[in-house]
């Protein structure tokens, strides 16, 4: 089986990284708090309500549609997708359940100091601060489909997506930019990992090279280099 080249990853995987070193110098810049209280104090009706619904884009359940297309009319991409959901749960969850059980969320940290902004109908939760679930999942799965569709439009317009999810859980005072940063960087090394077993699979299924055509010649690999 001829595989596609994936050039067009490169771009999801430099802009989603890009995003992530911007909210690193953020965090450098205005500290923990000071980073959480510029993005959650700018605040209107109408954010409010875009980003009490679309923070949802980081719900696990999202992964639900995705699989589902992948099993019915993408196939060989359901093992890309499994790997993503078993990696980036299982990194988030025990960072947040094992490592850091009892880091406090900003309506527990900061509500005495800050007048912290939240949403009507937003329930908040008070603790498993770190790291972002949501946003682990929003770029795990941004930059997994990114591959998938293969579109140069899709790899800029899906790393920017995942952002805003994850702009919305501070917005929503669910988490610190901290957490954010450290979501952003757990979805994509699950990314990379998913995608890096992937070809691991194809290649052990087909028997053969997966970068190589039929005539021989080598194709470009995730990030648009040539074998």
């Amino acid at each position: 089986m001829q595989e596609r080249p994936t050039n067009n990853f490169g771009i999801a995987f430099i802009l989603a990284t890009l995003i992530a070193i911007g909210t690193g110098i953020l965090i450098l810049a205005l500290g923990k708090n000071g980073s959480f209280q510029l993005i959650n104090s700018n605040h209107n009706q109408i954010a409010d309500q875009v980003f009490k619904y679309f923070t949802h884009y980081g719900d696990g359940l999202m992964w639900v549609p995705l699989g589902i297309y992948c099993f019915f009319y993408r196939r060989k991409y359901f093992i890309a997708v499994i790997a993503g959901v078993i990696i980036s749960t299982i990194l988030a969850q025990f960072l947040k359940r094992v490592v850091y059980p009892d880091e406090l969320r900003p309506i527990s940290y900061l509500s005495e100091i800050f007048p912290v902004h939240v949403v009507d109908g937003v329930t908040m939760r008070r603790v498993h601060s770190f790291p972002s679930g949501h946003t682990t999942t929003a770029f795990a799965m941004a930059l997994i489909m990114a591959y998938i569709i293969n579109r140069k439009a899709w790899s800029a317009i899906l790393p920017i997506l995942a952002s805003l999810a994850g702009y919305s859980r501070v917005y929503l005072a669910q988490h610190f930019p901290t957490d954010i940063f450290a979501g952003m960087c757990i979805g994509i090394v699950s990314a990379i990992l998913s995608l890096l077993i992937y070809r691991r699979s194809i290649r052990y299924l087909n028997g053969k090279d997966p970068l190589r055509n039929k005539t021989g010649v080598r194709q470009r690999d995730m990030f648009g280099k040539r074998h």
